[in-house]
């Protein structure tokens, strides 16, 4: 789990106005609450009171009010109200939980966990079929017992297609023909021609000629460790699935996606939409919650990969990549001295402030050591020998 990335808390419309929710990221606790006005803030969950979880409380003029003590803190994350003090004592400065930017779009709730300036942090994936008129969406949520780093390398791996979604791939025809990957600093996408199975159901009643080429386009984003694949059964039909996972903790991943069609756009066809892709994550489900390891392995030589895996492989450097930078949660720190015994938090935004690090009560989340990561890397780019100095 890494942190400096947007993650998708929830759907916008799960947290009307006065409205909040209790969320989990990255194995810690979060609360999402909207004001009077509409706007939408994220907090630590943790009260730094007497440890009460804020997600437990309630929306009182605009702040969440903890359900222990009364203190209220506003959307900034700021302590507002102590009610057990008298009037015109002044609030300590340390009454105060870290606050984590917002963005809304997709009719989701991105949250950015981590302390980067705002121009230092990656943009969030395009989608623009979502308010096209001529594309009809419909949406779900979907939860793995799996990686959500695993979850995402499957929604872009091409070839696992024709074995596990028998309405998608052919089994006698399982090649994946020569594409190009296209890239930038945050994200991977290629399109790629697929024989498509024996046509069944309604494509049987649309598609009466005989079968030809698919074309499928698939690619990530980091930002909401996203998926995107479109897939054109024909030259004017069209169909996008645009799915986020949000890892829960290491082993549960929450996906929350969109499928949007340019074609029988009338709601009648809905059902149909979503027991297509629901059958697609279940046949997923089969093979994603018994991989070994559960989690993605950080470096290419501990798995084999061919030239079809080119798109994976280039989700797993970007994610080495952010991992090198010293981003990644220490997992096995947190569960070791943590759990149980001290609240943590990601580092929001303010703690890059001098001025305002100084009075935030709550230690932030153990990092993976980065630089012995990349150190690694090189030395297995080297063929197990230590890189030379000038590298």
């Amino acid at each position: 789990m890494i942190k400096n990335q947007w993650y998708v808390a929830e759907y916008s419309d799960e947290i009307p106005n006065g409205g909040h929710k209790r969320v989990k990221m990255l194995g810690l606790e979060f609360v999402v609450f909207r004001d009077s006005k509409g706007k939408v803030s994220c907090l630590s969950d943790v009260c730094i009171h007497r440890g009460a979880s804020l997600g437990s409380g309630m929306v009182v003029d605009d702040a969440i009010e903890c359900p222990y003590h009364g203190w209220r803190f506003n959307g900034g994350g700021k302590c507002v109200k102590i009610p057990s003090q008298e009037p015109g004592v002044k609030i300590p400065p340390r009454a105060k939980v870290d606050a984590y930017p917002v963005q809304e779009k997709y009719g989701m709730i991105w949250v950015f966990m981590g302390d980067l300036p705002e121009a230092e942090r990656p943009p969030l994936p395009p989608f623009p079929e979502f308010e096209d008129p001529a594309w009809r969406c419909i949406r779900g949520t979907y939860e793995w017992k799996a990686n959500y780093a695993r979850i995402t390398e499957n929604g872009i791996d091409p070839s696992h297609a024709a074995f596990v979604h028998p309405s998608f791939g052919d089994k006698e025809a399982p090649q994946v023909h020569e594409f190009t990957l296209e890239q930038d600093e945050y994200s991977a996408y290629a399109e790629l021609k697929f024989v498509p199975p024996e046509y069944k159901g309604m494509w049987k009643f649309f598609r009466k000629a005989k079968r030809s080429m698919v074309t499928v386009r698939n690619g990530f984003h980091v930002s909401g460790a996203h998926v995107r694949i479109q897939i054109r059964p024909t030259p004017n039909w069209s169909t996008v699935i645009f799915d986020v996972n949000t890892p829960i903790d290491e082993t549960t991943t929450i996906t929350r996606w969109i499928m949007a069609r340019n074609f029988l756009t009338q709601k009648i066809w809905d059902g149909d939409s979503r027991r297509r892709t629901l059958r697609i994550f279940e046949q997923d489900r089969v093979i994603m919650e018994k991989v070994c390891p559960e989690l993605l392995p950080v470096y290419l030589h501990e798995e084999v990969s061919v030239k079809s895996d080119g798109i994976m492989v280039a989700w797993r450097n970007k994610r080495r990549e952010l991992i090198e930078k010293g981003w990644a949660l220490d997992v096995d720190a947190m569960e070791r001295d943590i759990q149980g015994k001290r609240a943590m938090v990601i580092p929001s935004p303010d703690r890059a402030n001098p001025a305002e690090a100084k009075d935030f009560l709550l230690k932030t989340v153990p990092l993976v050591d980065g630089e012995r990561v990349r150190a690694e890397a090189l030395k297995q780019r080297h063929g197990g020998s230590a890189p030379a100095a000038a590298e």
